[in-house]
């Protein structure tokens, strides 16, 4: 027959298992989440870099057009970059 504090012991360890299963899963979980959101951020950073050198070449084309205020500039090159197609 096992001792009762044996029991008690082999209870509380597994506990302890499980519970340690639980961190390492809650923790692989966050650095999964946290690498996925890494990734999206650098394309959102590609893609807002992209915009900003469109914007550059296309301004100076728009100043060309004869009778565009400059408000009707930014609002037409609004309109070309939120629609590049």
């Amino acid at each position: 027959m096992v001792p009762h504090f044996q029991r008690r012991k082999k209870k509380m360890d597994d506990g302890i298992e499980q519970i340690s299963t639980l961190i390492t899963d809650a923790a692989m979980l966050l650095v999964e989440n946290i690498r996925a959101i890494g990734l999206e951020l650098s394309r959102s950073i590609a893609s807002e870099k992209v915009l900003q050198e469109s914007a550059q070449k296309s301004y100076p084309a728009l100043c060309e057009v004869e009778g565009l205020t400059e408000d009707k500039r930014y609002h037409a090159l609004r309109k070309i970059l939120d629609h590049q197609m």
